[in-house]
């Protein structure tokens, strides 16, 4: 079976990990001058880096030595399964200097599993550390955050996204994907790992990456569509609007799903009127001369704030509707009277 990409790609050394810097930095200091802890605490969203940053930093304090242990909080959560767990904390490693626990998802673990695990994290075995990662210490018991070395990482930069997307797609000798890896990285929301599985579908579907092939393996709305809708609604053409809505209904798609992708499309042609900065939405930038011919109508950013303001009033109108598509064409057809008037 073929590696995924996420897996194939995945950082093994500090100097490939994408932003962190502050946290890599304490990391490497704490290397250098072998002041290392028991126990380590990486927090953060989905996808950037928490794992990959401890298993380097496991790789590093054993000098490539030996492997660490990973462990799926989620499936192991139990009582039992903790204890087991401080067992084998207590015999020390056969192939490395330090015996290592990485604990993925650890907010998982019940109670009862922390307060086994209390003893073991206040009086650790010396060549024993335990690194935890989750994306809800909330979800973690005082006592428990009181006792480990905490590292909050961040987000990851667009840019840096982006770059990483782009090296795959060279190594991987995909055509066409500047535009796309530009776009995948903003619908990413920072998180490295779902924008390199987002590629990888892509590249399933058609290893020409153009923006057409990419919106339509991912089911994304046309864009010059909903340009088209919006200029259908600020005319006040009540014929083109439900037109459109019909034409997308009765295509088998998701209203509900299209009134949020809309409401995220109004917002972006909102920033664009403000800021006219493709970097900051996900409109791709080969229409940019749309966002722009958009921006300079007269009077467009007060129309544009009553869209997103209307459009979110859809969204929470349809959010428990059986049949969304009576309202929202209700409430389309109000919109276009309103400007008519």
């Amino acid at each position: 079976m073929a590696q995924s990409l996420a897996v194939k790609y995945r950082p093994h050394e500090f100097g490939d990990i994408l932003g962190q810097k502050s946290v890599l930095r304490i990391l490497s200091k704490q290397l250098e001058t072998n002041h290392i802890t028991n126990c380590y605490l990486f927090c953060g969203p989905s996808g950037d880096g928490k794992t990959t940053t401890a298993r380097a930093f496991a790789s590093k304090i054993n000098k490539g030595q030996g492997s660490c242990i990973e462990i799926d909080g989620a499936s192991n959560n139990g009582v039992d399964a903790v204890r087991s767990i401080i067992e084998s904390a207590r015999e020390r490693s056969i192939d490395s200097e330090y015996k290592i626990f990485i604990i993925d998802e650890c907010h998982a673990l019940s109670s009862q599993a922390w307060q086994a695990f209390l003893k073991c994290i206040e009086e650790p075995p010396q060549y024993t550390i335990f690194m935890f990662c989750t994306t809800n210490p909330e979800k973690i018991p005082d006592t428990i955050l009181n006792r480990v070395m905490r590292f909050n990482l961040s987000r990851v930069d667009t840019n840096l996204i982006r770059q990483r997307l782009e090296y795959i797609c060279d190594k991987e000798h995909f055509n066409n994907y500047a535009e796309a890896c530009d776009f995948i990285a903003k619908l990413s929301n920072g998180g490295v790992r779902d924008a390199i599985a987002t590629l990888e579908k892509c590249a399933n579907y058609d290893t020409d990456l153009n923006i057409q092939n990419v919106l339509d393996c991912l089911g994304t709305f046309s864009f010059e569509a909903l340009f088209n809708l919006t200029a259908a609604l600020y005319a006040g053409d009540e014929g083109e609007v439900l037109n459109f809505i019909n034409s997308y209904y009765n295509s088998g798609n998701d209203l509900k799903q299209f009134i949020e992708q809309y409401l995220e499309f109004t917002i972006d042609l909102t920033k664009y009127v403000i800021f006219k900065d493709m970097s900051m939405i996900k409109i791709p930038v080969s229409l940019e001369s749309r966002c722009n011919g958009y921006a300079n109508v007269p009077g467009i950013l007060q129309y544009s704030n009553s869209l997103v303001e209307y459009i979110l009033s859809i969204k929470n109108a349809i959010k428990y509707d059986v049949n969304s598509k009576t309202t929202v064409e209700a409430m389309l057809i109000a919109k276009c009277q309103e400007a008519m008037e």
